[in-house]
This record gives structure tokens, C-alpha cells and sequence, in this order.
């Protein structure tokens, strides 16, 4: 009798839907620093000037 592998054939099904996940979350960000840059860019810069006056 021969044995079967313990691990499925899809086994790598989970990584490559793992690594998907993280692209689409990369593009989601990607999306809104290119919508909100120069808002954001302005709210960080007027933050870290409250925090650290010069």
C-alpha cells in the first residue's frame, strides 16, 4: 500500500490568498495617500509643529 502525503495538493493555496489580502491592502493605501497626500501631508506637519515648536 503506499502512503499519501499528509499535506493537500492545494497546500500553498493559503499563502497566495495571504499575499493577495496584502496587495489589495496596499492598493487601498496606495488610493487614499494619492486622494488625501497634500491633507495629510498638512495635518502631520501642523501636528509635529504643535508637538515640537521651534
Amino acid at each position: 500500500m503506499s502512503r499519501q502525503s499528509p499535506l493537500p495538493s492545494n497546500s500553498g493555496q493559503g499563502i497566495i490568498e495571504f499575499a493577495l489580502i496584502l496587495l489589495l491592502i496596499a492598493i487601498v493605501v496606495l488610493a487614499i495617500l494619492l486622494i488625501l497626500g497634500d491633507d495629510l501631508r498638512a495635518f502631520v506637519f501642523d501636528l509635529l509643529n504643535t508637538w515640537f515648536p521651534q
